[in-house]
Parts: structure tokens; C-alpha cells; sequence
């Protein structure tokens, strides 16, 4: 199924400042990759324009903190530090905006036929908590979605895969204990955020729950197609989710500054191929890190060609 790209240009004026490895240089990259593979017909593509309230994210966030935001967006102070690490302007609500706007394209693709869509937009989502912004994250977008789904479709199975380098604290916390939803995190441990040990995995009768895999520094394509085969997708397969939301990461790479794990395009290709195998009628991919632009680009792309089948192309991405 070609994958439809949802760009959010929006995300390319929203800046943490100076030197930061979560810049707009990172959606523009994509940019550029995005009307190449179009041009192609690898995949569709469509840009989002901002929409106009954060109703979508009232719910999985508290509303007195999308209220702190809006406040925040009315300061002449701009921009405003919501953490060491994040910021925040007038440009950021704008960018969004314009993510709800996809979220709410999605909503809607779910009441139709489905389908198989990539979220590029910034800020990244994983790490949000329901009342505070962290590591880069401002608001859950793949949390927010999750959330709606279950409540529009109540007897719907909804998986969450993270593959982020980093693990997806914050969509874990807002979806830890709601019914019919698997969340799933691959992630280097020990390291930031210090939670995903897997104390606090759950299984329930169906495959519901949480499960944590936290992944030594160093783990490679090898070890994590092992991860795959004996872990990931028998889970997933025994859900047998009707929605399928991934936070897609690409900062395990063996070529990102942030991380230290050693994965490359060719597994990400593989990631894509094989969430095709699951059957499931909508697939959502949500952009979260990947702070090397050119190996982002690479493995975006390889993840892109892998969510439209078995692809002869795959030997780009294999590695000497």
C-alpha cells in the first residue's frame, strides 16, 4: 500500500534555538526527499496547513497545561524555555496546529477505508507527558491519536510501536492501563529518559498492555531483527490491532550523534516490509527523532519503500 505522506510545513519555523540537534534543518531535508520519492510514485503526498485550536490533545494532556500553552502563545515573551532542552514560540503553536490538522485527517481516514500514512512534522510527540513538555516534546501526538481512536472506536485494538532510540515515556504514561491498546518500545536503557526497564511490562489475555525492550549500547541489525522475530511481532501478531500508530524514530542509527545503538537502513526497510505482513487496515507512522540528516533521509526512506512491499530496491540499504 503506497504510503501518504502528511507534511506539516509549519514544523520548519519552530526552532529550539542556536546549535540544537532537533532543528528545522531536519524537516527540510525530508522536504526534499519527500517530492523526490513523489515524483516516483513511491508515495502521495500532502501538505497540511495549521489548524485552529488543540482540542485534539485535551484529553490525553490536561487541560490546564494546553491552557499554560495558549497562554504562553498570547506572551510577547518568545520564545520560552519549557525545559532545558525545549522551546517554545508562537511559530511552535502554529507548528502544532498544523499536526492536529493531520491528526484529525487521520481521525477521519479510520471512518473510511484506512490506510497507510507517514506524519512528518516538528515538534516530535513521544516524550510529552500529560502535563508537561520534555526532550525536545511538547505535545503526544502519537498518544493523542491513540486516545481519540479508542474513543471513537471502542472495540478497536490499537497498537503503538516505538522504535525511537530513545523510549516513548510519555505515550506510555498517558496509555498505561486504558483497555484494547499494546504499547510496544524498543529503546536503548540505561539512558534518557531512565524509564523502559521492562519491571513494568503487562500482558493481558489478548496481547493488550505494555511492552518494554530495552536494548544494550552497541545492539546491531542482527540482535534486532532477533528482537523482531521473538518479541515484536509475535506480540503484535497475537494482538492482531485494527489501527497501527508508530513512533518513528530513526536516532538508533549507527550514524546518529544522540544514541548508541548501531542499527541501519536496512533494518528500517525491514521494520516497514514486515508491519505490511500484520494486515492491518491503517497504519499511521509518526516522525519522532533522527538527528543525523543524512542518515534521517536515509532511513526514511528505506522505512517509506519497506511500507510499500517487497521492494527489489532493498540492496541500497544493505551495508558492506
Amino acid at each position: 500500500m503506497k504510503p501518504h505522506v502528511l507534511f506539516c510545513p509549519a514544523g520548519l519555523a519552530h526552532t529550539n534555538g542556536p546549535s540544537h540537534p532537533e532543528s528545522p534543518e531536519r524537516l527540510q531535508t525530508l522536504s526534499a526527499l519527500f517530492s523526490r520519492l513523489a515524483s516516483e510514485g513511491t508515495v502521495s503526498l500532502s501538505s497540511i496547513p495549521a489548524g485552529k485550536d488543540l482540542s485534539l490533545y485535551d484529553g490525553p494532556h490536561h487541560r490546564y497545561y494546553l491552557d499554560m500553552l495558549a497562554s504562553l502563545n498570547d506572551s510577547p515573551r518568545s520564545p520560552r524555555r519549557l525545559d532545558p532542552d525545549t522551546a517554545f514560540s508562537s511559530a511552535t503553536m502554529t507548528a502544532i496546529l498544523s499536526t492536529a490538522s493531520a491528526l484529525s485527517l487521520l481521525i477521519e481516514a479510520c471512518r473510511n477505508e484506512g490506510g497507510n500514512f507517514f506524519l512528518a512534522e516538528r515538534p516530535p510527540g513521544h516524550h510529552a507527558l500529560p502535563d508537561r513538555a520534555m526532550g525536545f516534546c511538547i505535545v503526544n501526538h502519537a498518544a493523542a491519536l491513540a486516545w481519540h481512536l479508542r474513543r471513537l472506536h471502542p472495540e478497536s485494538r490499537i497498537a503503538v510501536l516505538d522504535f525511537d532510540v530513545h523510549h516513548g515515556n510519555g505515550t506510555e504514561a498517558i496509555l498505561r492501563g486504558l483497555g484494547q491498546i499494546l504499547f510496544i518500545s524498543t529503546h536503548q536503557y540505561p539512558f534518557y529518559p531512565g524509564t523502559g526497564s521492562g519491571r513494568e511490562n503487562t500482558d493481558g489475555r489478548k496481547g493488550e498492555g505494555i511492552l518494554d525492550i530495552p536494548l544494550q549500547e552497541g545492539t546491531d541489525d542482527d540482535w534486532y531483527r532477533t528482537i523482531l522475530d521473538e518479541t515484536v511481532f509475535p506480540r503484535l501478531e497475537r494482538f492482531q490491532p485494527t489501527f497501527l500508530i508508530v513512533s518513528a524514530g530513526f536516532d538508533a542509527h549507527r550514524e546518529d550523534p544522540l544514541g548508541g545503538l548501531l542499527l541501519t537502513e536496512e533494518i528500517y526497510h525491514e521494520i516497514g516490509e514486515r508491519l505490511c505482513t500484520l494486515g492491518c487496515p491503517f497504519i499511521a507512522s509518526v516522525l519522532e527523532g533522527g538527528y543525523n540528516l543524512s542518515a534521517l533521509s536515509r532511513s526514511v526512506e528505506a522505512y517509506l519503500r519497506g511500507l510499500n512491499g517487497p521492494d527489489s530496491s532493498l540492496s541500497r540499504f544493505r551495508q558492506s
